[in-house]
């Protein structure tokens, strides 16, 4: 536990002193979110309606899945490139778990930069956002999941290293068939299989006031649980792989 900590807090301050260093990169990456977050509210909401208070939850949602399921695939890529792969594989800490730390720290970093540019939206176009802290632990039980995914794309990259194509495909995958572009509350067949589905649908339905059912809450919890479960051992098992046949270090 002390190892993970020591871990949790070194790349924590990577991440600080890369955004303290780099932070024109930031300011860019904020008005690209400003505008395709507008994007997002005019091309897929009618124009005629007014979107409701739960309509940005899908876009949010969408973006946290879009990024930590590839964060991890391009660290690993990056370090591939830069010859400093081998340097991770000594650390007191495994692999898997320094993966997990900088997802952490990729969300808590990233989750400034939407609050900041979902308040301007609100503020400059008075579209109405309603929030409940309640859907917060919701939220971390879907990034559970996305994790999953995370991995198993990271185990493809330990044995093919460029997987960006994997990547894009998935997230284009997440946009349309996990109800992020629908602002209703409908249980599609993405809901009984994809905790980024059961995310949306359960956060929209807390933030409006409506019952959640225990059914809904135990099946994101199994569905994340499952996905990550299912994409560690993947992880883990290319990474044995690829140290008995040696293509963890090719670029």
């Amino acid at each position: 536990m002390a190892k993970i900590r020591r871990c949790f807090t070194a790349e924590l301050r990577k991440y600080y002193l890369e955004a303290k260093c780099y932070y024109p990169d930031h300011i860019v990456n904020l008005f690209v979110l400003f505008i395709m977050f507008i994007g997002f509210f005019k091309l897929f909401s009618n124009s005629a309606v007014r979107p409701n208070s739960t309509y940005y939850i899908g876009f949010v949602y969408w973006f946290y899945a879009n990024g930590i399921i590839g964060e991890s695939s391009m660290a690993i890529s990056s370090e591939k490139q830069s010859g400093t792969f081998e340097q991770l594989l000594i650390k007191p800490t495994g692999l898997s778990g320094i993966l997990f730390c900088r997802a952490v720290c990729w969300l808590l970093f990233q989750s400034v930069e939407i609050i900041l540019v979902m308040s301007a939206i609100h503020v400059m176009f008075s579209i109405p956002m309603a929030f409940s802290c309640t859907v917060l632990p919701v939220f971390a039980i879907t990034m559970l999941g996305l994790i999953g995914i995370s991995y198993f794309l990271s185990a493809l990259t330990l044995i093919f290293t460029k997987t960006a194509s994997f990547i894009s495909i998935a997230g284009y995958l997440l946009l349309f068939f996990s109800g992020v572009v629908d602002g209703r509350n409908i249980q599609s067949f993405a809901h009984y299989v994809m905790p980024l589905s059961q995310g949306i649908y359960i956060s929209r339905s807390i933030i409006e006031g409506n019952m959640v059912s225990v059914f809904d809450v135990g099946l994101l919890v199994l569905n994340s649980l499952a996905y990550l479960f299912t994409g560690l051992s993947t992880f883990h098992f290319v990474m044995r792989h690829g140290r008995k046949k040696g293509i963890s270090m090719e670029y």
